[in-house]
């Protein structure tokens, strides 16, 4: 019975913790930014990371600003997104924890 209730407490504890993802940002220099068409394929082709949760392009700055889940996806997950797309990127800025 003891074992029982153990077993509960864990389960119920386990139910109503909520679960914090590990959120990351990272900014991104993607230099073959050529035309006004760019970010948008280049933030499509971020998007569609499982585990991207915001992507904001410029194309003055031919720069991405990514938020996403560090559980799910990695940096390098996401700069291969682009470079599948044809466009080759670089990490300029990491910010752990946002």
């Amino acid at each position: 019975m003891k074992i029982k209730a153990t077993a509960l407490a864990i389960a119920i504890v386990t139910l109503v913790t909520p679960a914090f993802a590990a959120m990351q940002t990272v900014l991104l220099s993607i230099p073959g930014m050529s035309c006004p068409s760019c970010p948008y394929i280049i933030q499509a082709a971020i998007g569609a990371v499982e585990g991207v949760e915001l992507v904001e392009t410029s194309f003055e700055y031919r720069m991405a600003y990514v938020v996403f889940d560090d559980e799910i996806t990695s940096i390098y997950e996401i700069i291969f997104s682009t470079i599948d797309v044809g466009y080759e990127s670089f990490l300029i800025e990491e910010e752990a924890g946002s």
